[in-house]
């Protein structure tokens, strides 16, 4: 009884920092950077149609990673959601236009501000980011590499409460900025 209640209560530790003070991760592996950041919320969902556009070769080869890491972890596969493939792009296209890197744009929102305003409706939701300079640095493999050293990132792709995942890659001159969101 006492190590159930000792789990117990590392889980809703854990949690808590996760809500109060997001876990932001900065990683350099190379000319890469990566951040991650995870939350537990509830919302009613809306639902809204947003175009969608096919998901290119690097972000399927993304998502493919991902959920070879999580079948390799006895996890399930997480489904591509157009919905949060256009948030994902959201953040990607934001961070590039406006020269930033961050879970917070320079208005201090986030991605679960943007979830939320576009109807996505979550009881657990999670954002890695990953940027390389010069954009040939950031492999799909590269990539995945530094999220899996990292807790955070690692605790987003191996969520057994995720059951959706969201894929953006954009790049311009020399810049390549991946979003990857999740939610169940």
């Amino acid at each position: 009884m006492k190590s159930k209640s000792l789990i117990v209560f590392l889980c809703v530790f854990a949690l808590a920092v996760s809500i109060i003070l997001p876990a932001f991760v900065l990683t350099k592996n190379q000319d890469i950077s990566v951040l991650g950041i995870s939350a537990e919320a509830s919302n009613n969902t809306v639902s809204l149609s947003l175009k969608s556009a096919p998901l290119t070769d690097y972000e399927n080869t993304i998502a493919a990673l991902i959920n070879n890491t999580r079948a390799a972890n006895g996890l399930n596969a997480l489904s591509s959601d157009d919905l949060l493939n256009n948030i994902a792009n959201l953040r990607s296209q934001d961070m590039m236009a406006r020269n930033y890197f961050s879970h917070y744009t320079p208005e201090n929102t986030n991605v679960f501000d943007l979830m939320r305003a576009n109807g996505v409706g979550f009881r657990y939701g999670g954002e890695n980011l990953a940027q390389s300079s010069p954009a040939s640095a950031g492999t799909v493999e590269g990539f995945l590499n530094a999220w899996l050293n990292s807790p955070t990132h690692r605790d987003n792709i191996l969520g057994s409460h995720y059951t959706k995942i969201g894929v953006s890659m954009i790049e311009i001159d020399s810049r390549r900025v991946l979003t990857t969101v999740f939610t169940n």
